[in-house]
């Protein structure tokens, strides 16, 4: 049986004349969750659970229409004050995601991407090169119809570990 969802607050920060709103639970490192809607469907309610008890979550709600995310979403971290932030996109925002550790890797420590639909390989890990000299950001990509069984260790695994590859104790 699951514990009751953690109390999430919502805040808001203005960058770049921009009035930026996010909800946010938990404390430690900051991971930032990209998906449609706060309320939409949940990746694995056994993820979100984890991930609010183990570090501070940050969900931001993204402008629907007409806006470059993968800018706006620098902006955002900016004007967060976050950097080397863990940074999971579900669905249609692995592609900007990918472009700001591409393009902003000094703000990304590390990426998941989940898109949606089913393969036989899912859990792939690497590394991405970034346009920045010397700099690499590890990437996980896991099926968002992977079962919460399969995708929980994975996933688990990857955010703990540090960016010299040391699982944090």
């Amino acid at each position: 049986m699951l514990n009751p969802p953690p109390s999430t607050s919502l805040a808001e920060v203005r960058a770049h004349d921009q009035v930026m709103r996010y909800r946010r639970a938990g404390a430690g490192r900051p991971i930032v969750v990209l998906r449609s809607a706060p309320d939409s469907e949940p990746l694995w309610p056994e993820l979100e659970e984890w991930l609010a008890g183990a570090f501070r979550v940050i969900t931001p709600e993204i402008p629907r229409s007409g806006a470059d995310v993968a800018r706006w979403l620098g902006d955002f971290l900016e004007g967060v004050g976050l950097e080397h932030v863990t940074l999971v996109a579900t669905e249609g925002y692995c592609l900007p995601a990918l472009e700001l550790a591409l393009l902003g890797a000094d703000q990304i420590e590390r990426l998941v991407l989940v898109p949606a639909g089913y393969a036989d390989e899912t859990g792939l890990a690497g590394t991405l090169a970034t346009s920045l000299a010397g700099v690499a950001v590890p990437l996980l990509v896991v099926r968002r119809g992977l079962s919460a069984i399969e995708a929980l260790p994975l996933l688990r695994h990857f955010m703990q570990s540090r960016a010299d590859g040391a699982i944090a104790g």
